[in-house]
């Protein structure tokens, strides 16, 4: 569940360390003051995840970090001992733990120019605001420095992708073969990490109908099963 390290930060970015402390902001912001009911949603964009497992996953992998358990890091086995190995601490004191560890976080992730641990704690907070049915920031500064590299990671053949606002990306490299558009930024950031069902992005704005390879390849998670409607 953690998202590609390729890819260029957009030019003026924040640095990563910073990026990943604002995400953890945006995170704890959004889950600080859930019910016992909110806390046992499941999320339906992590299968087999509640509301309360997520926690447990981020701040699990802040602490996985300084404390130097990454052997097998991103792997399912890891992200899965992070949630047994937190899930019964109280949440406050979770969340608590989690903000004091981020700023070293942050900076240990500026060090090694390592991208994901932003990407994925933003693509996990909207995972909870889905399931908690609260949709909002997603023109965030962690989703624009995502797009540099979810729009132009490879897909089976090079792909143009033209974003509502103008821009445009090539998925790949060389001429595009195939171009989708009228695309929101918060689209690809969420169908790129499978938060989108095959069906969904199927039915996207494709120059022509994109083949079952070509699909299978825009999903670098994924997808889900079922529809994803945010």
């Amino acid at each position: 569940m953690t998202a590609p390290a390729s890819g260029s930060p957009p030019i003026g970015s924040p640095a990563i360390g910073e990026l990943y402390v604002t995400a953890q902001h945006d995170f704890a912001d959004l889950v600080r003051g859930l019910g016992e009911r909110e806390w046992h949603l499941p999320v339906a964009c992590c299968p087999g995840w509640t509301v309360r497992d997520v926690l447990s996953h981020l701040a699990g992998l802040a602490d996985d970090v300084l404390a130097g358990r990454v052997e097998g890091a991103a792997t399912a086995p890891w992200t899965a001992a992070q949630v047994d190995r937190w899930r019964e601490a109280e949440v406050d004191e979770l969340l608590a733990q989690w903000e004091i560890q981020a700023p070293e976080v942050g900076a240990l992730l500026d060090q090694l120019g390592e991208r994901r641990p932003p990407i994925d704690c933003s693509s996990h907070e909207h995972d909870v605001r889905a399931a908690l049915g609260r949709p909002g920031n997603r023109d965030s500064a962690v989703i624009e420095f995502a797009l540099a590299a979810l729009a132009t990671t490879p897909t089976a053949i090079p792909v143009e992708i033209v974003l509502t606002d103008g821009r445009k990306f090539v998925a790949g490299a060389g001429s595009p073969q195939l171009t989708v558009s009228r695309l929101q930024p918060f689209e690809v950031f969420r169908s790129r990490l499978g938060r989108r069902s095959a069906h969904q992005v199927r039915a996207y704005g494709w120059s022509a109908p994109p083949s079952d390879a070509l699909l299978a390849s825009w999903f670098l998670f994924g997808p889900n099963d079922h529809d994803i409607v945010e």
